[in-house]
C-alpha cells in the first residue's frame, strides 16, 4: 500500500482544479453558441411571419445564419477538441508506455540500429591505440597505461592497425593484472614490458581477440547474440563489411548493450 506525499497531493489538486476550470470554460462557450443559434432561429421565425416585409427580413436573417453557423460550429468544434483531446492524448501516451514496458529486451534490441547506439571509432574523443610501430616497441606502462588509460579514465582500449582494422581490445584490468604478476616474479623491469610480451600469454591473447563484428545495417539483437555466444566477448565492432577483417566504424560495449536492454 502506498501513501501520497504532500507534493503529490498538491499536484493532484492542481490537476483537478485545471480540469474543472477547462470544463467550465468549455461549457460556457458551448452554451453561448447554442444561445446565439437559438436567438437567430427565433428571429428568423418572427421575420417570416410578417408578410412581404418579413420575407425580406427572413432572407437577411437566413444569410446571417448561413455565415454565422459554420463559424460557430467550427469554434465549438475547436473548443471541444481542445478540452477533450488532452485527456485522450494522455491516455494514449500511457497506453503506449505500457506497451513498451511489455516488450522483452530482445524485442527492444531488434528495433535499435547499431549505428544509433555505437561509439564512433573515428571520433576525436574515442581513445584507441593505432599500431604504427611493432608490438615489441609498445610499452605497456608508458605507451598504454600512462598515455591512453590513466587512472580515472577509460578502462578498455581498441587497438587498430594503420588501415583501421581492429586487432585487439585491451582492458585496463588485464594490463594491470599482467604487470602485477610480473612484479611478483621480480625477474623483469616493469617499464620494459611490451604489448608483445603480454599477448604472448595465451589466455590474454584469446581475450584480446574475442571481440565480435557486425555490419552497419545490423540491429542490436545481433550484438547480443555474439556476446551471449562467447563469455569472453565484451565488445562488438561495426565494420564496413560485417567481419572482423573489415575497417571499423563503430564500437558497442557490453555496458552499452545492457543499457539498451532496459525496458
Amino acid at each position: 500500500m502506498t501513501t501520497e506525499t504532500p507534493d503529490n497531493d498538491q499536484e493532484n489538486e492542481r490537476t483537478r482544479a485545471d480540469a474543472n476550470e477547462r470544463a467550465k470554460i468549455g461549457k460556457n462557450i458551448v452554451y453561448f453558441a447554442l444561445s446565439v443559434i437559438g436567438i437567430l432561429g427565433f428571429v428568423s421565425i418572427l421575420a417570416a411571419s410578417f408578410g412581404t416585409a418579413g420575407e425580406k427580413s427572413f432572407t437577411q436573417v437566413k444569410d446571417i445564419l448561413g455565415i454565422l453557423l459554420p463559424v460557430l460550429g467550427t469554434w465549438v468544434g475547436t473548443v471541444l477538441a481542445f478540452y477533450f483531446s488532452k485527456e485522450n492524448f494522455i491516455a494514449a501516451a500511457q497506453q503506449t508506455s505500457n506497451l513498451v514496458r511489455q516488450l522483452t529486451p530482445d524485442q527492444k534490441l531488434q528495433a535499435i540500429p547499431v549505428e544509433e547506439a555505437m561509439i564512433s571509432i573515428t571520433a576525436p574523443t574515442t581513445v584507441k591505440l593505432t599500431l604504427n610501430k611493432k608490438e615489441e616497441e609498445i610499452k605497456l606502462k608508458a605507451d598504454i597505461l600512462d598515455a591512453l588509460l590513466p587512472e580515472g579514465g577509460k578502462n578498455r582500449l581498441p587497438c587498430v592497425d594503420p588501415e583501421g582494422k581492429i586487432k585487439y581490445v585491451i582492458h585496463r584490468s588485464i594490463i594491470e593484472g599482467y604487470i602485477s604478476k610480473q612484479a611478483f616474479s621480480g625477474s623483469v623491469n616493469l617499464a620494459d614490458l611490451t604489448l608483445k610480451d603480454m599477448l604472448a600469454v595465451n589466455q590474454i591473447q584469446r581475450i584480446a581477440t574475442a571481440f565480435g563484428a557486425v555490419g552497419q545495417n545490423a540491429k542490436l539483437n545481433a550484438v547480443k547474440t555474439l556476446m551471449d555466444g562467447n563469455p569472453e566477448c565484451s565488445d562488438v565492432f561495426v565494420t564496413v563489411d560485417g567481419t572482423k577483417n573489415g575497417n571499423a566504424v563503430g564500437w558497442i560495449t557490453n555496458i552499452i548493450l545492457t543499457e539498451k536492454c532496459k525496458v
